[in-house]
């Protein structure tokens, strides 16, 4: 399937602002292509300063081919309005890269485009941009969902993060191996299913000590509530160890990460009390090749 993937750390953070971590968004060059797993916020920035995005009127290279949408919480997908806008309006493509997410992403690109009509309406009068120019073509994807490109493959999986109905992670292969990006789940079999041997997986994160001392100095049931439901549909400090082990990936890289007070040390200590391999904690722009070695 031809040249090794080099996958880029384009933002590692949450919802909670963060100039240091951009909304989560990852990146894989593989060959003459880019393929962007999730649009946080921040994320045509990201692009520009990993070196991907000219600043004006020149062609992205390489060229990006395909959005990945995991889901469709706003985190998740805040970046995806100024990454288009700033590919139509630098001219960085002549066809919008194709667009793929859980149902619900063809009704996000058309309500985008209804908020910024007057926006479409005066540059493609006045500035001799095309409307074809930006608005991509959508799949609305399943599990097992897959699609090709010259010497890659990425193919969706379920996940769980109920109460969301629609939540997918995605594994790209290559000969060189495979990188898997888990979205926003709690433990999940599918996932361990799916990510099984691969080189490089990219799971989202939080503190599990951290989470219980905020839970404990909770002062009103309202926010107990609301930190136990956030915990319940995300993945532990400890439990991430445990799903790297038991798919037996060869580097676990944790992102989208909530810290909950702690440290890359105290999240790399739970995580290797049961996962035996190399642990990185990413950060914005951190760089890996395939075989999980950091460049």
């Amino acid at each position: 399937m031809g040249a090794a993937p080099l996958l880029t750390l384009l933002g590692t953070g949450t919802p909670i602002p963060d100039p240091a971590r951009r909304g989560p968004a990852q990146v894989v060059e593989i060959g003459d292509a880019l393929v962007l797993i999730d649009a946080g916020s921040g994320v045509a920035q990201r692009l520009v300063e990993a070196g991907y995005g000219p600043l004006a009127d020149q062609p992205l290279r390489p060229r990006l081919v395909r959005i990945a949408i995991t889901h469709l919480h706003s985190d998740h997908v805040l970046g995806l309005a100024d990454l288009l806008w700033t590919g139509w309006v630098m001219r960085w493509w002549d066809e919008p890269p194709a667009l793929c997410g859980p149902p619900g992403t063809a009704a996000l690109r058309d309500g985008l485009l209804a908020a910024f009509a007057e926006d479409v309406r005066v540059r493609t009068r006045g500035e001799r941009l095309r409307r074809e120019w930006l608005v991509p073509p959508v799949e609305e994807i399943t599990d097992g969902w897959q699609t090709e490109g010259n010497g890659w493959r990425l193919t969706a999986f379920a996940v769980d993060h109920a109460p969301v109905e629609h939540a997918f992670g995605f594994r790209l292969d290559a000969d060189a191996g495979a990188v898997v990006v888990s979205g926003d789940t709690r433990p999940c079999e599918n996932l361990i299913r799916h990510a099984a041997a691969a080189d490089l997986l990219v799971h989202e994160v939080y503190w599990r000590e951290g989470a219980l001392r905020l839970r404990e100095r909770a002062t009103s049931d309202d926010e107990r509530a609301r930190r136990l439901t956030i915990e319940r549909y995300h993945t532990s400090s400890e439990e991430v160890g445990r799903v790297a082990a038991a798919a037996g990936v060869k580097r676990l890289v944790l992102s989208h990460i909530l810290f909950r007070g702690g440290t890359p040390a105290d999240l790399e200590r739970d995580a290797a009390l049961a996962y035996r391999g190399p642990i990185t904690v990413g950060a914005d722009l951190q760089r890996f090749v395939l075989n999980g070695a950091p460049l």
